[in-house]
């Protein structure tokens, strides 16, 4: 990846975390390390479809998992999991043309090129989900910067 595409991916990760903070959830999500454990993706997931992510499923997220890098990526595979089945199963879709995001790399060296790609992967849940008008409503009226 060279470097221009890799600023490109920063930056989208940065609009995304702007977008993540609009779900208004429990855990801390004003930084991209506040997202690599996963628990911030799990509990906007949680928001965007609770019959399919429900209190089982957010129960095997870990939630005090500190600097452990192990943890965290534990908790990303379960989040990456649950986002393709949830793509497969609920909405129909395949993601066959998306390159998936390296989970160790974000737990691990919280890389946020990687991350975006995970957080466009929440998005595309949360704008083919059943309340997708009301998320769609919410990204119009963010900022144009976003």
């Amino acid at each position: 990846m060279n470097t221009l595409e890799s600023v490109d991916r920063v930056e989208l990760c940065e609009s995304l975390l702007t977008w993540i903070q609009t779900f208004g959830v429990e855990a801390p999500c004003k930084t991209v390390e506040d997202l690599t454990s996963g628990v911030v993706m799990a509990q906007v997931l949680q928001k965007i479809d609770i019959s399919y992510f429900n209190d089982n499923w957010i129960s095997r997220i870990k939630t005090e998992v500190g600097d452990n890098w192990r943890l965290k990526v534990s908790n990303l595979k379960k989040i990456l999991k649950g986002i393709l089945d949830y793509n497969h199963e609920v909405l129909g879709q395949q993601i066959n043309d998306f390159t998936l995001p390296d989970v160790i790399l974000i737990g691990e060296h919280s890389d946020a090129a990687e991350l975006g790609r995970m957080l466009q992967l929440i998005l595309g849940c949360a704008v083919n989900c059943e309340q997708k008008q009301e998320y769609i409503q919410t990204i119009m009226v963010m900022e144009e910067s976003v």
